[in-house]
Order: structure tokens, then sequence, then C-alpha cells
């Protein structure tokens, strides 16, 4: 089977990531500095439900053109879900588009119109070693779908780059 593989961190600029970065990094300086290391995030609605339109489309250019954002929307959020469709009516902001994800569920959700790629979502909470990770990708590697999307958490901020390199390993990004 072939399948695509992102890792991405959940979200990049609360406190709790404040380790992944130089001590003397400017907050606003952390899209740039993640998105040089990693090819996806996952907002967390908590982070993009409050922000202006003008922001997250500001985001878009900080990224290079190969980077995803998967949004995290919970199920039955649906003003979130018509804002995202407005928001997809922007060429940037399409590029970039990951898709959306309900974190809380650790499944994602139903995409239409957004597109029918199936996607498989393995959520990393703690620090793991390298084999049970490597163990817990290839059982979601073995779920359906053409995409899988393994969502690293603060708490687990240490296995965010092996998480990368054991996927770029195993054919993904």
């Amino acid at each position: 089977m072939n399948m695509e593989i992102e890792i991405a961190a959940y979200g990049w600029q609360s406190r709790e990531w404040d380790r992944f970065y130089p001590e003397d990094m400017p907050a606003d300086w952390r899209l740039d500095y993640y998105a040089n290391e990693f090819f996806a995030v996952v907002v967390p609605y908590s982070e993009w439900s409050v922000q202006a339109d003008d922001e997250l489309l500001a985001w878009q250019q900080q990224v290079s053109e190969d980077f995803r954002f998967y949004w995290e929307q919970p199920c039955g959020e649906d003003v979130a879900a018509a804002r995202l469709q407005a928001l997809m009516a922007d060429a940037e902001f399409a590029a970039h588009w990951g898709g959306v994800v309900d974190i809380a569920a650790v499944s994602p959700l139903p995409q239409p119109p957004f597109g029918g790629e199936s996607l498989a979502v393995l959520r990393q909470q703690k620090n793991s070693e390298l084999r049970p990770l490597r163990e817990e990708l290839e059982q979601a590697m073995a779920q359906e779908g053409s995409r899988l999307l393994v969502v690293v958490e603060a708490a687990a901020a240490e296995t965010l780059r092996p998480a990368r390199d054991l996927a770029l390993l195993l054919g993904g990004g």
C-alpha cells in the first residue's frame, strides 16, 4: 500500500512548545522556524477560531509552497466549516490546505466539499521510544486511507523530529 505520511505538531505557538524553539526567538518567528523543519501543522480550533481571516491568510505566506495546514474543527461546528469553506476561495489558502480533523475524536471529519481523499490520524500524546512509534505508524498505515497524519502534541515534543525522520524513511514527509 502506498501511503503519504505527514508529521504535524498540534499547534506551534503555545507556551507548551517553548522547549522546541531557541530560547531567544521572538514569538512571531515561530511559524517560519517550524515550517523550515516540517511540512504540516494542525491548527487548534481554540487558536484559529479567535483570529481574523487576514491573520489566517497571512500564515499562508510564511511557509513554503508544499507546507500544509490542517484545521481542527470539532464535530458539529457548522459555523467553523462555513468559515473554512469561505477561506478556500483564496488561492493561497487553498494551496496550503491539508484537511480538517477533530483531534478530540482523533479522526478526520467528512471533508466534502474540501476533498474526498481518505485520511488516517495517529495522535502522539507522550514521549516514546522510536521502536514503539514505528510500530504505531505501521499499524496506522494498515488502516484504510491514502494519507496518514501523525499529530504530535506538546507533551511529546521530543518525538516530533524522530517521528519526522521515521516518516521520511517510510516514504512520507
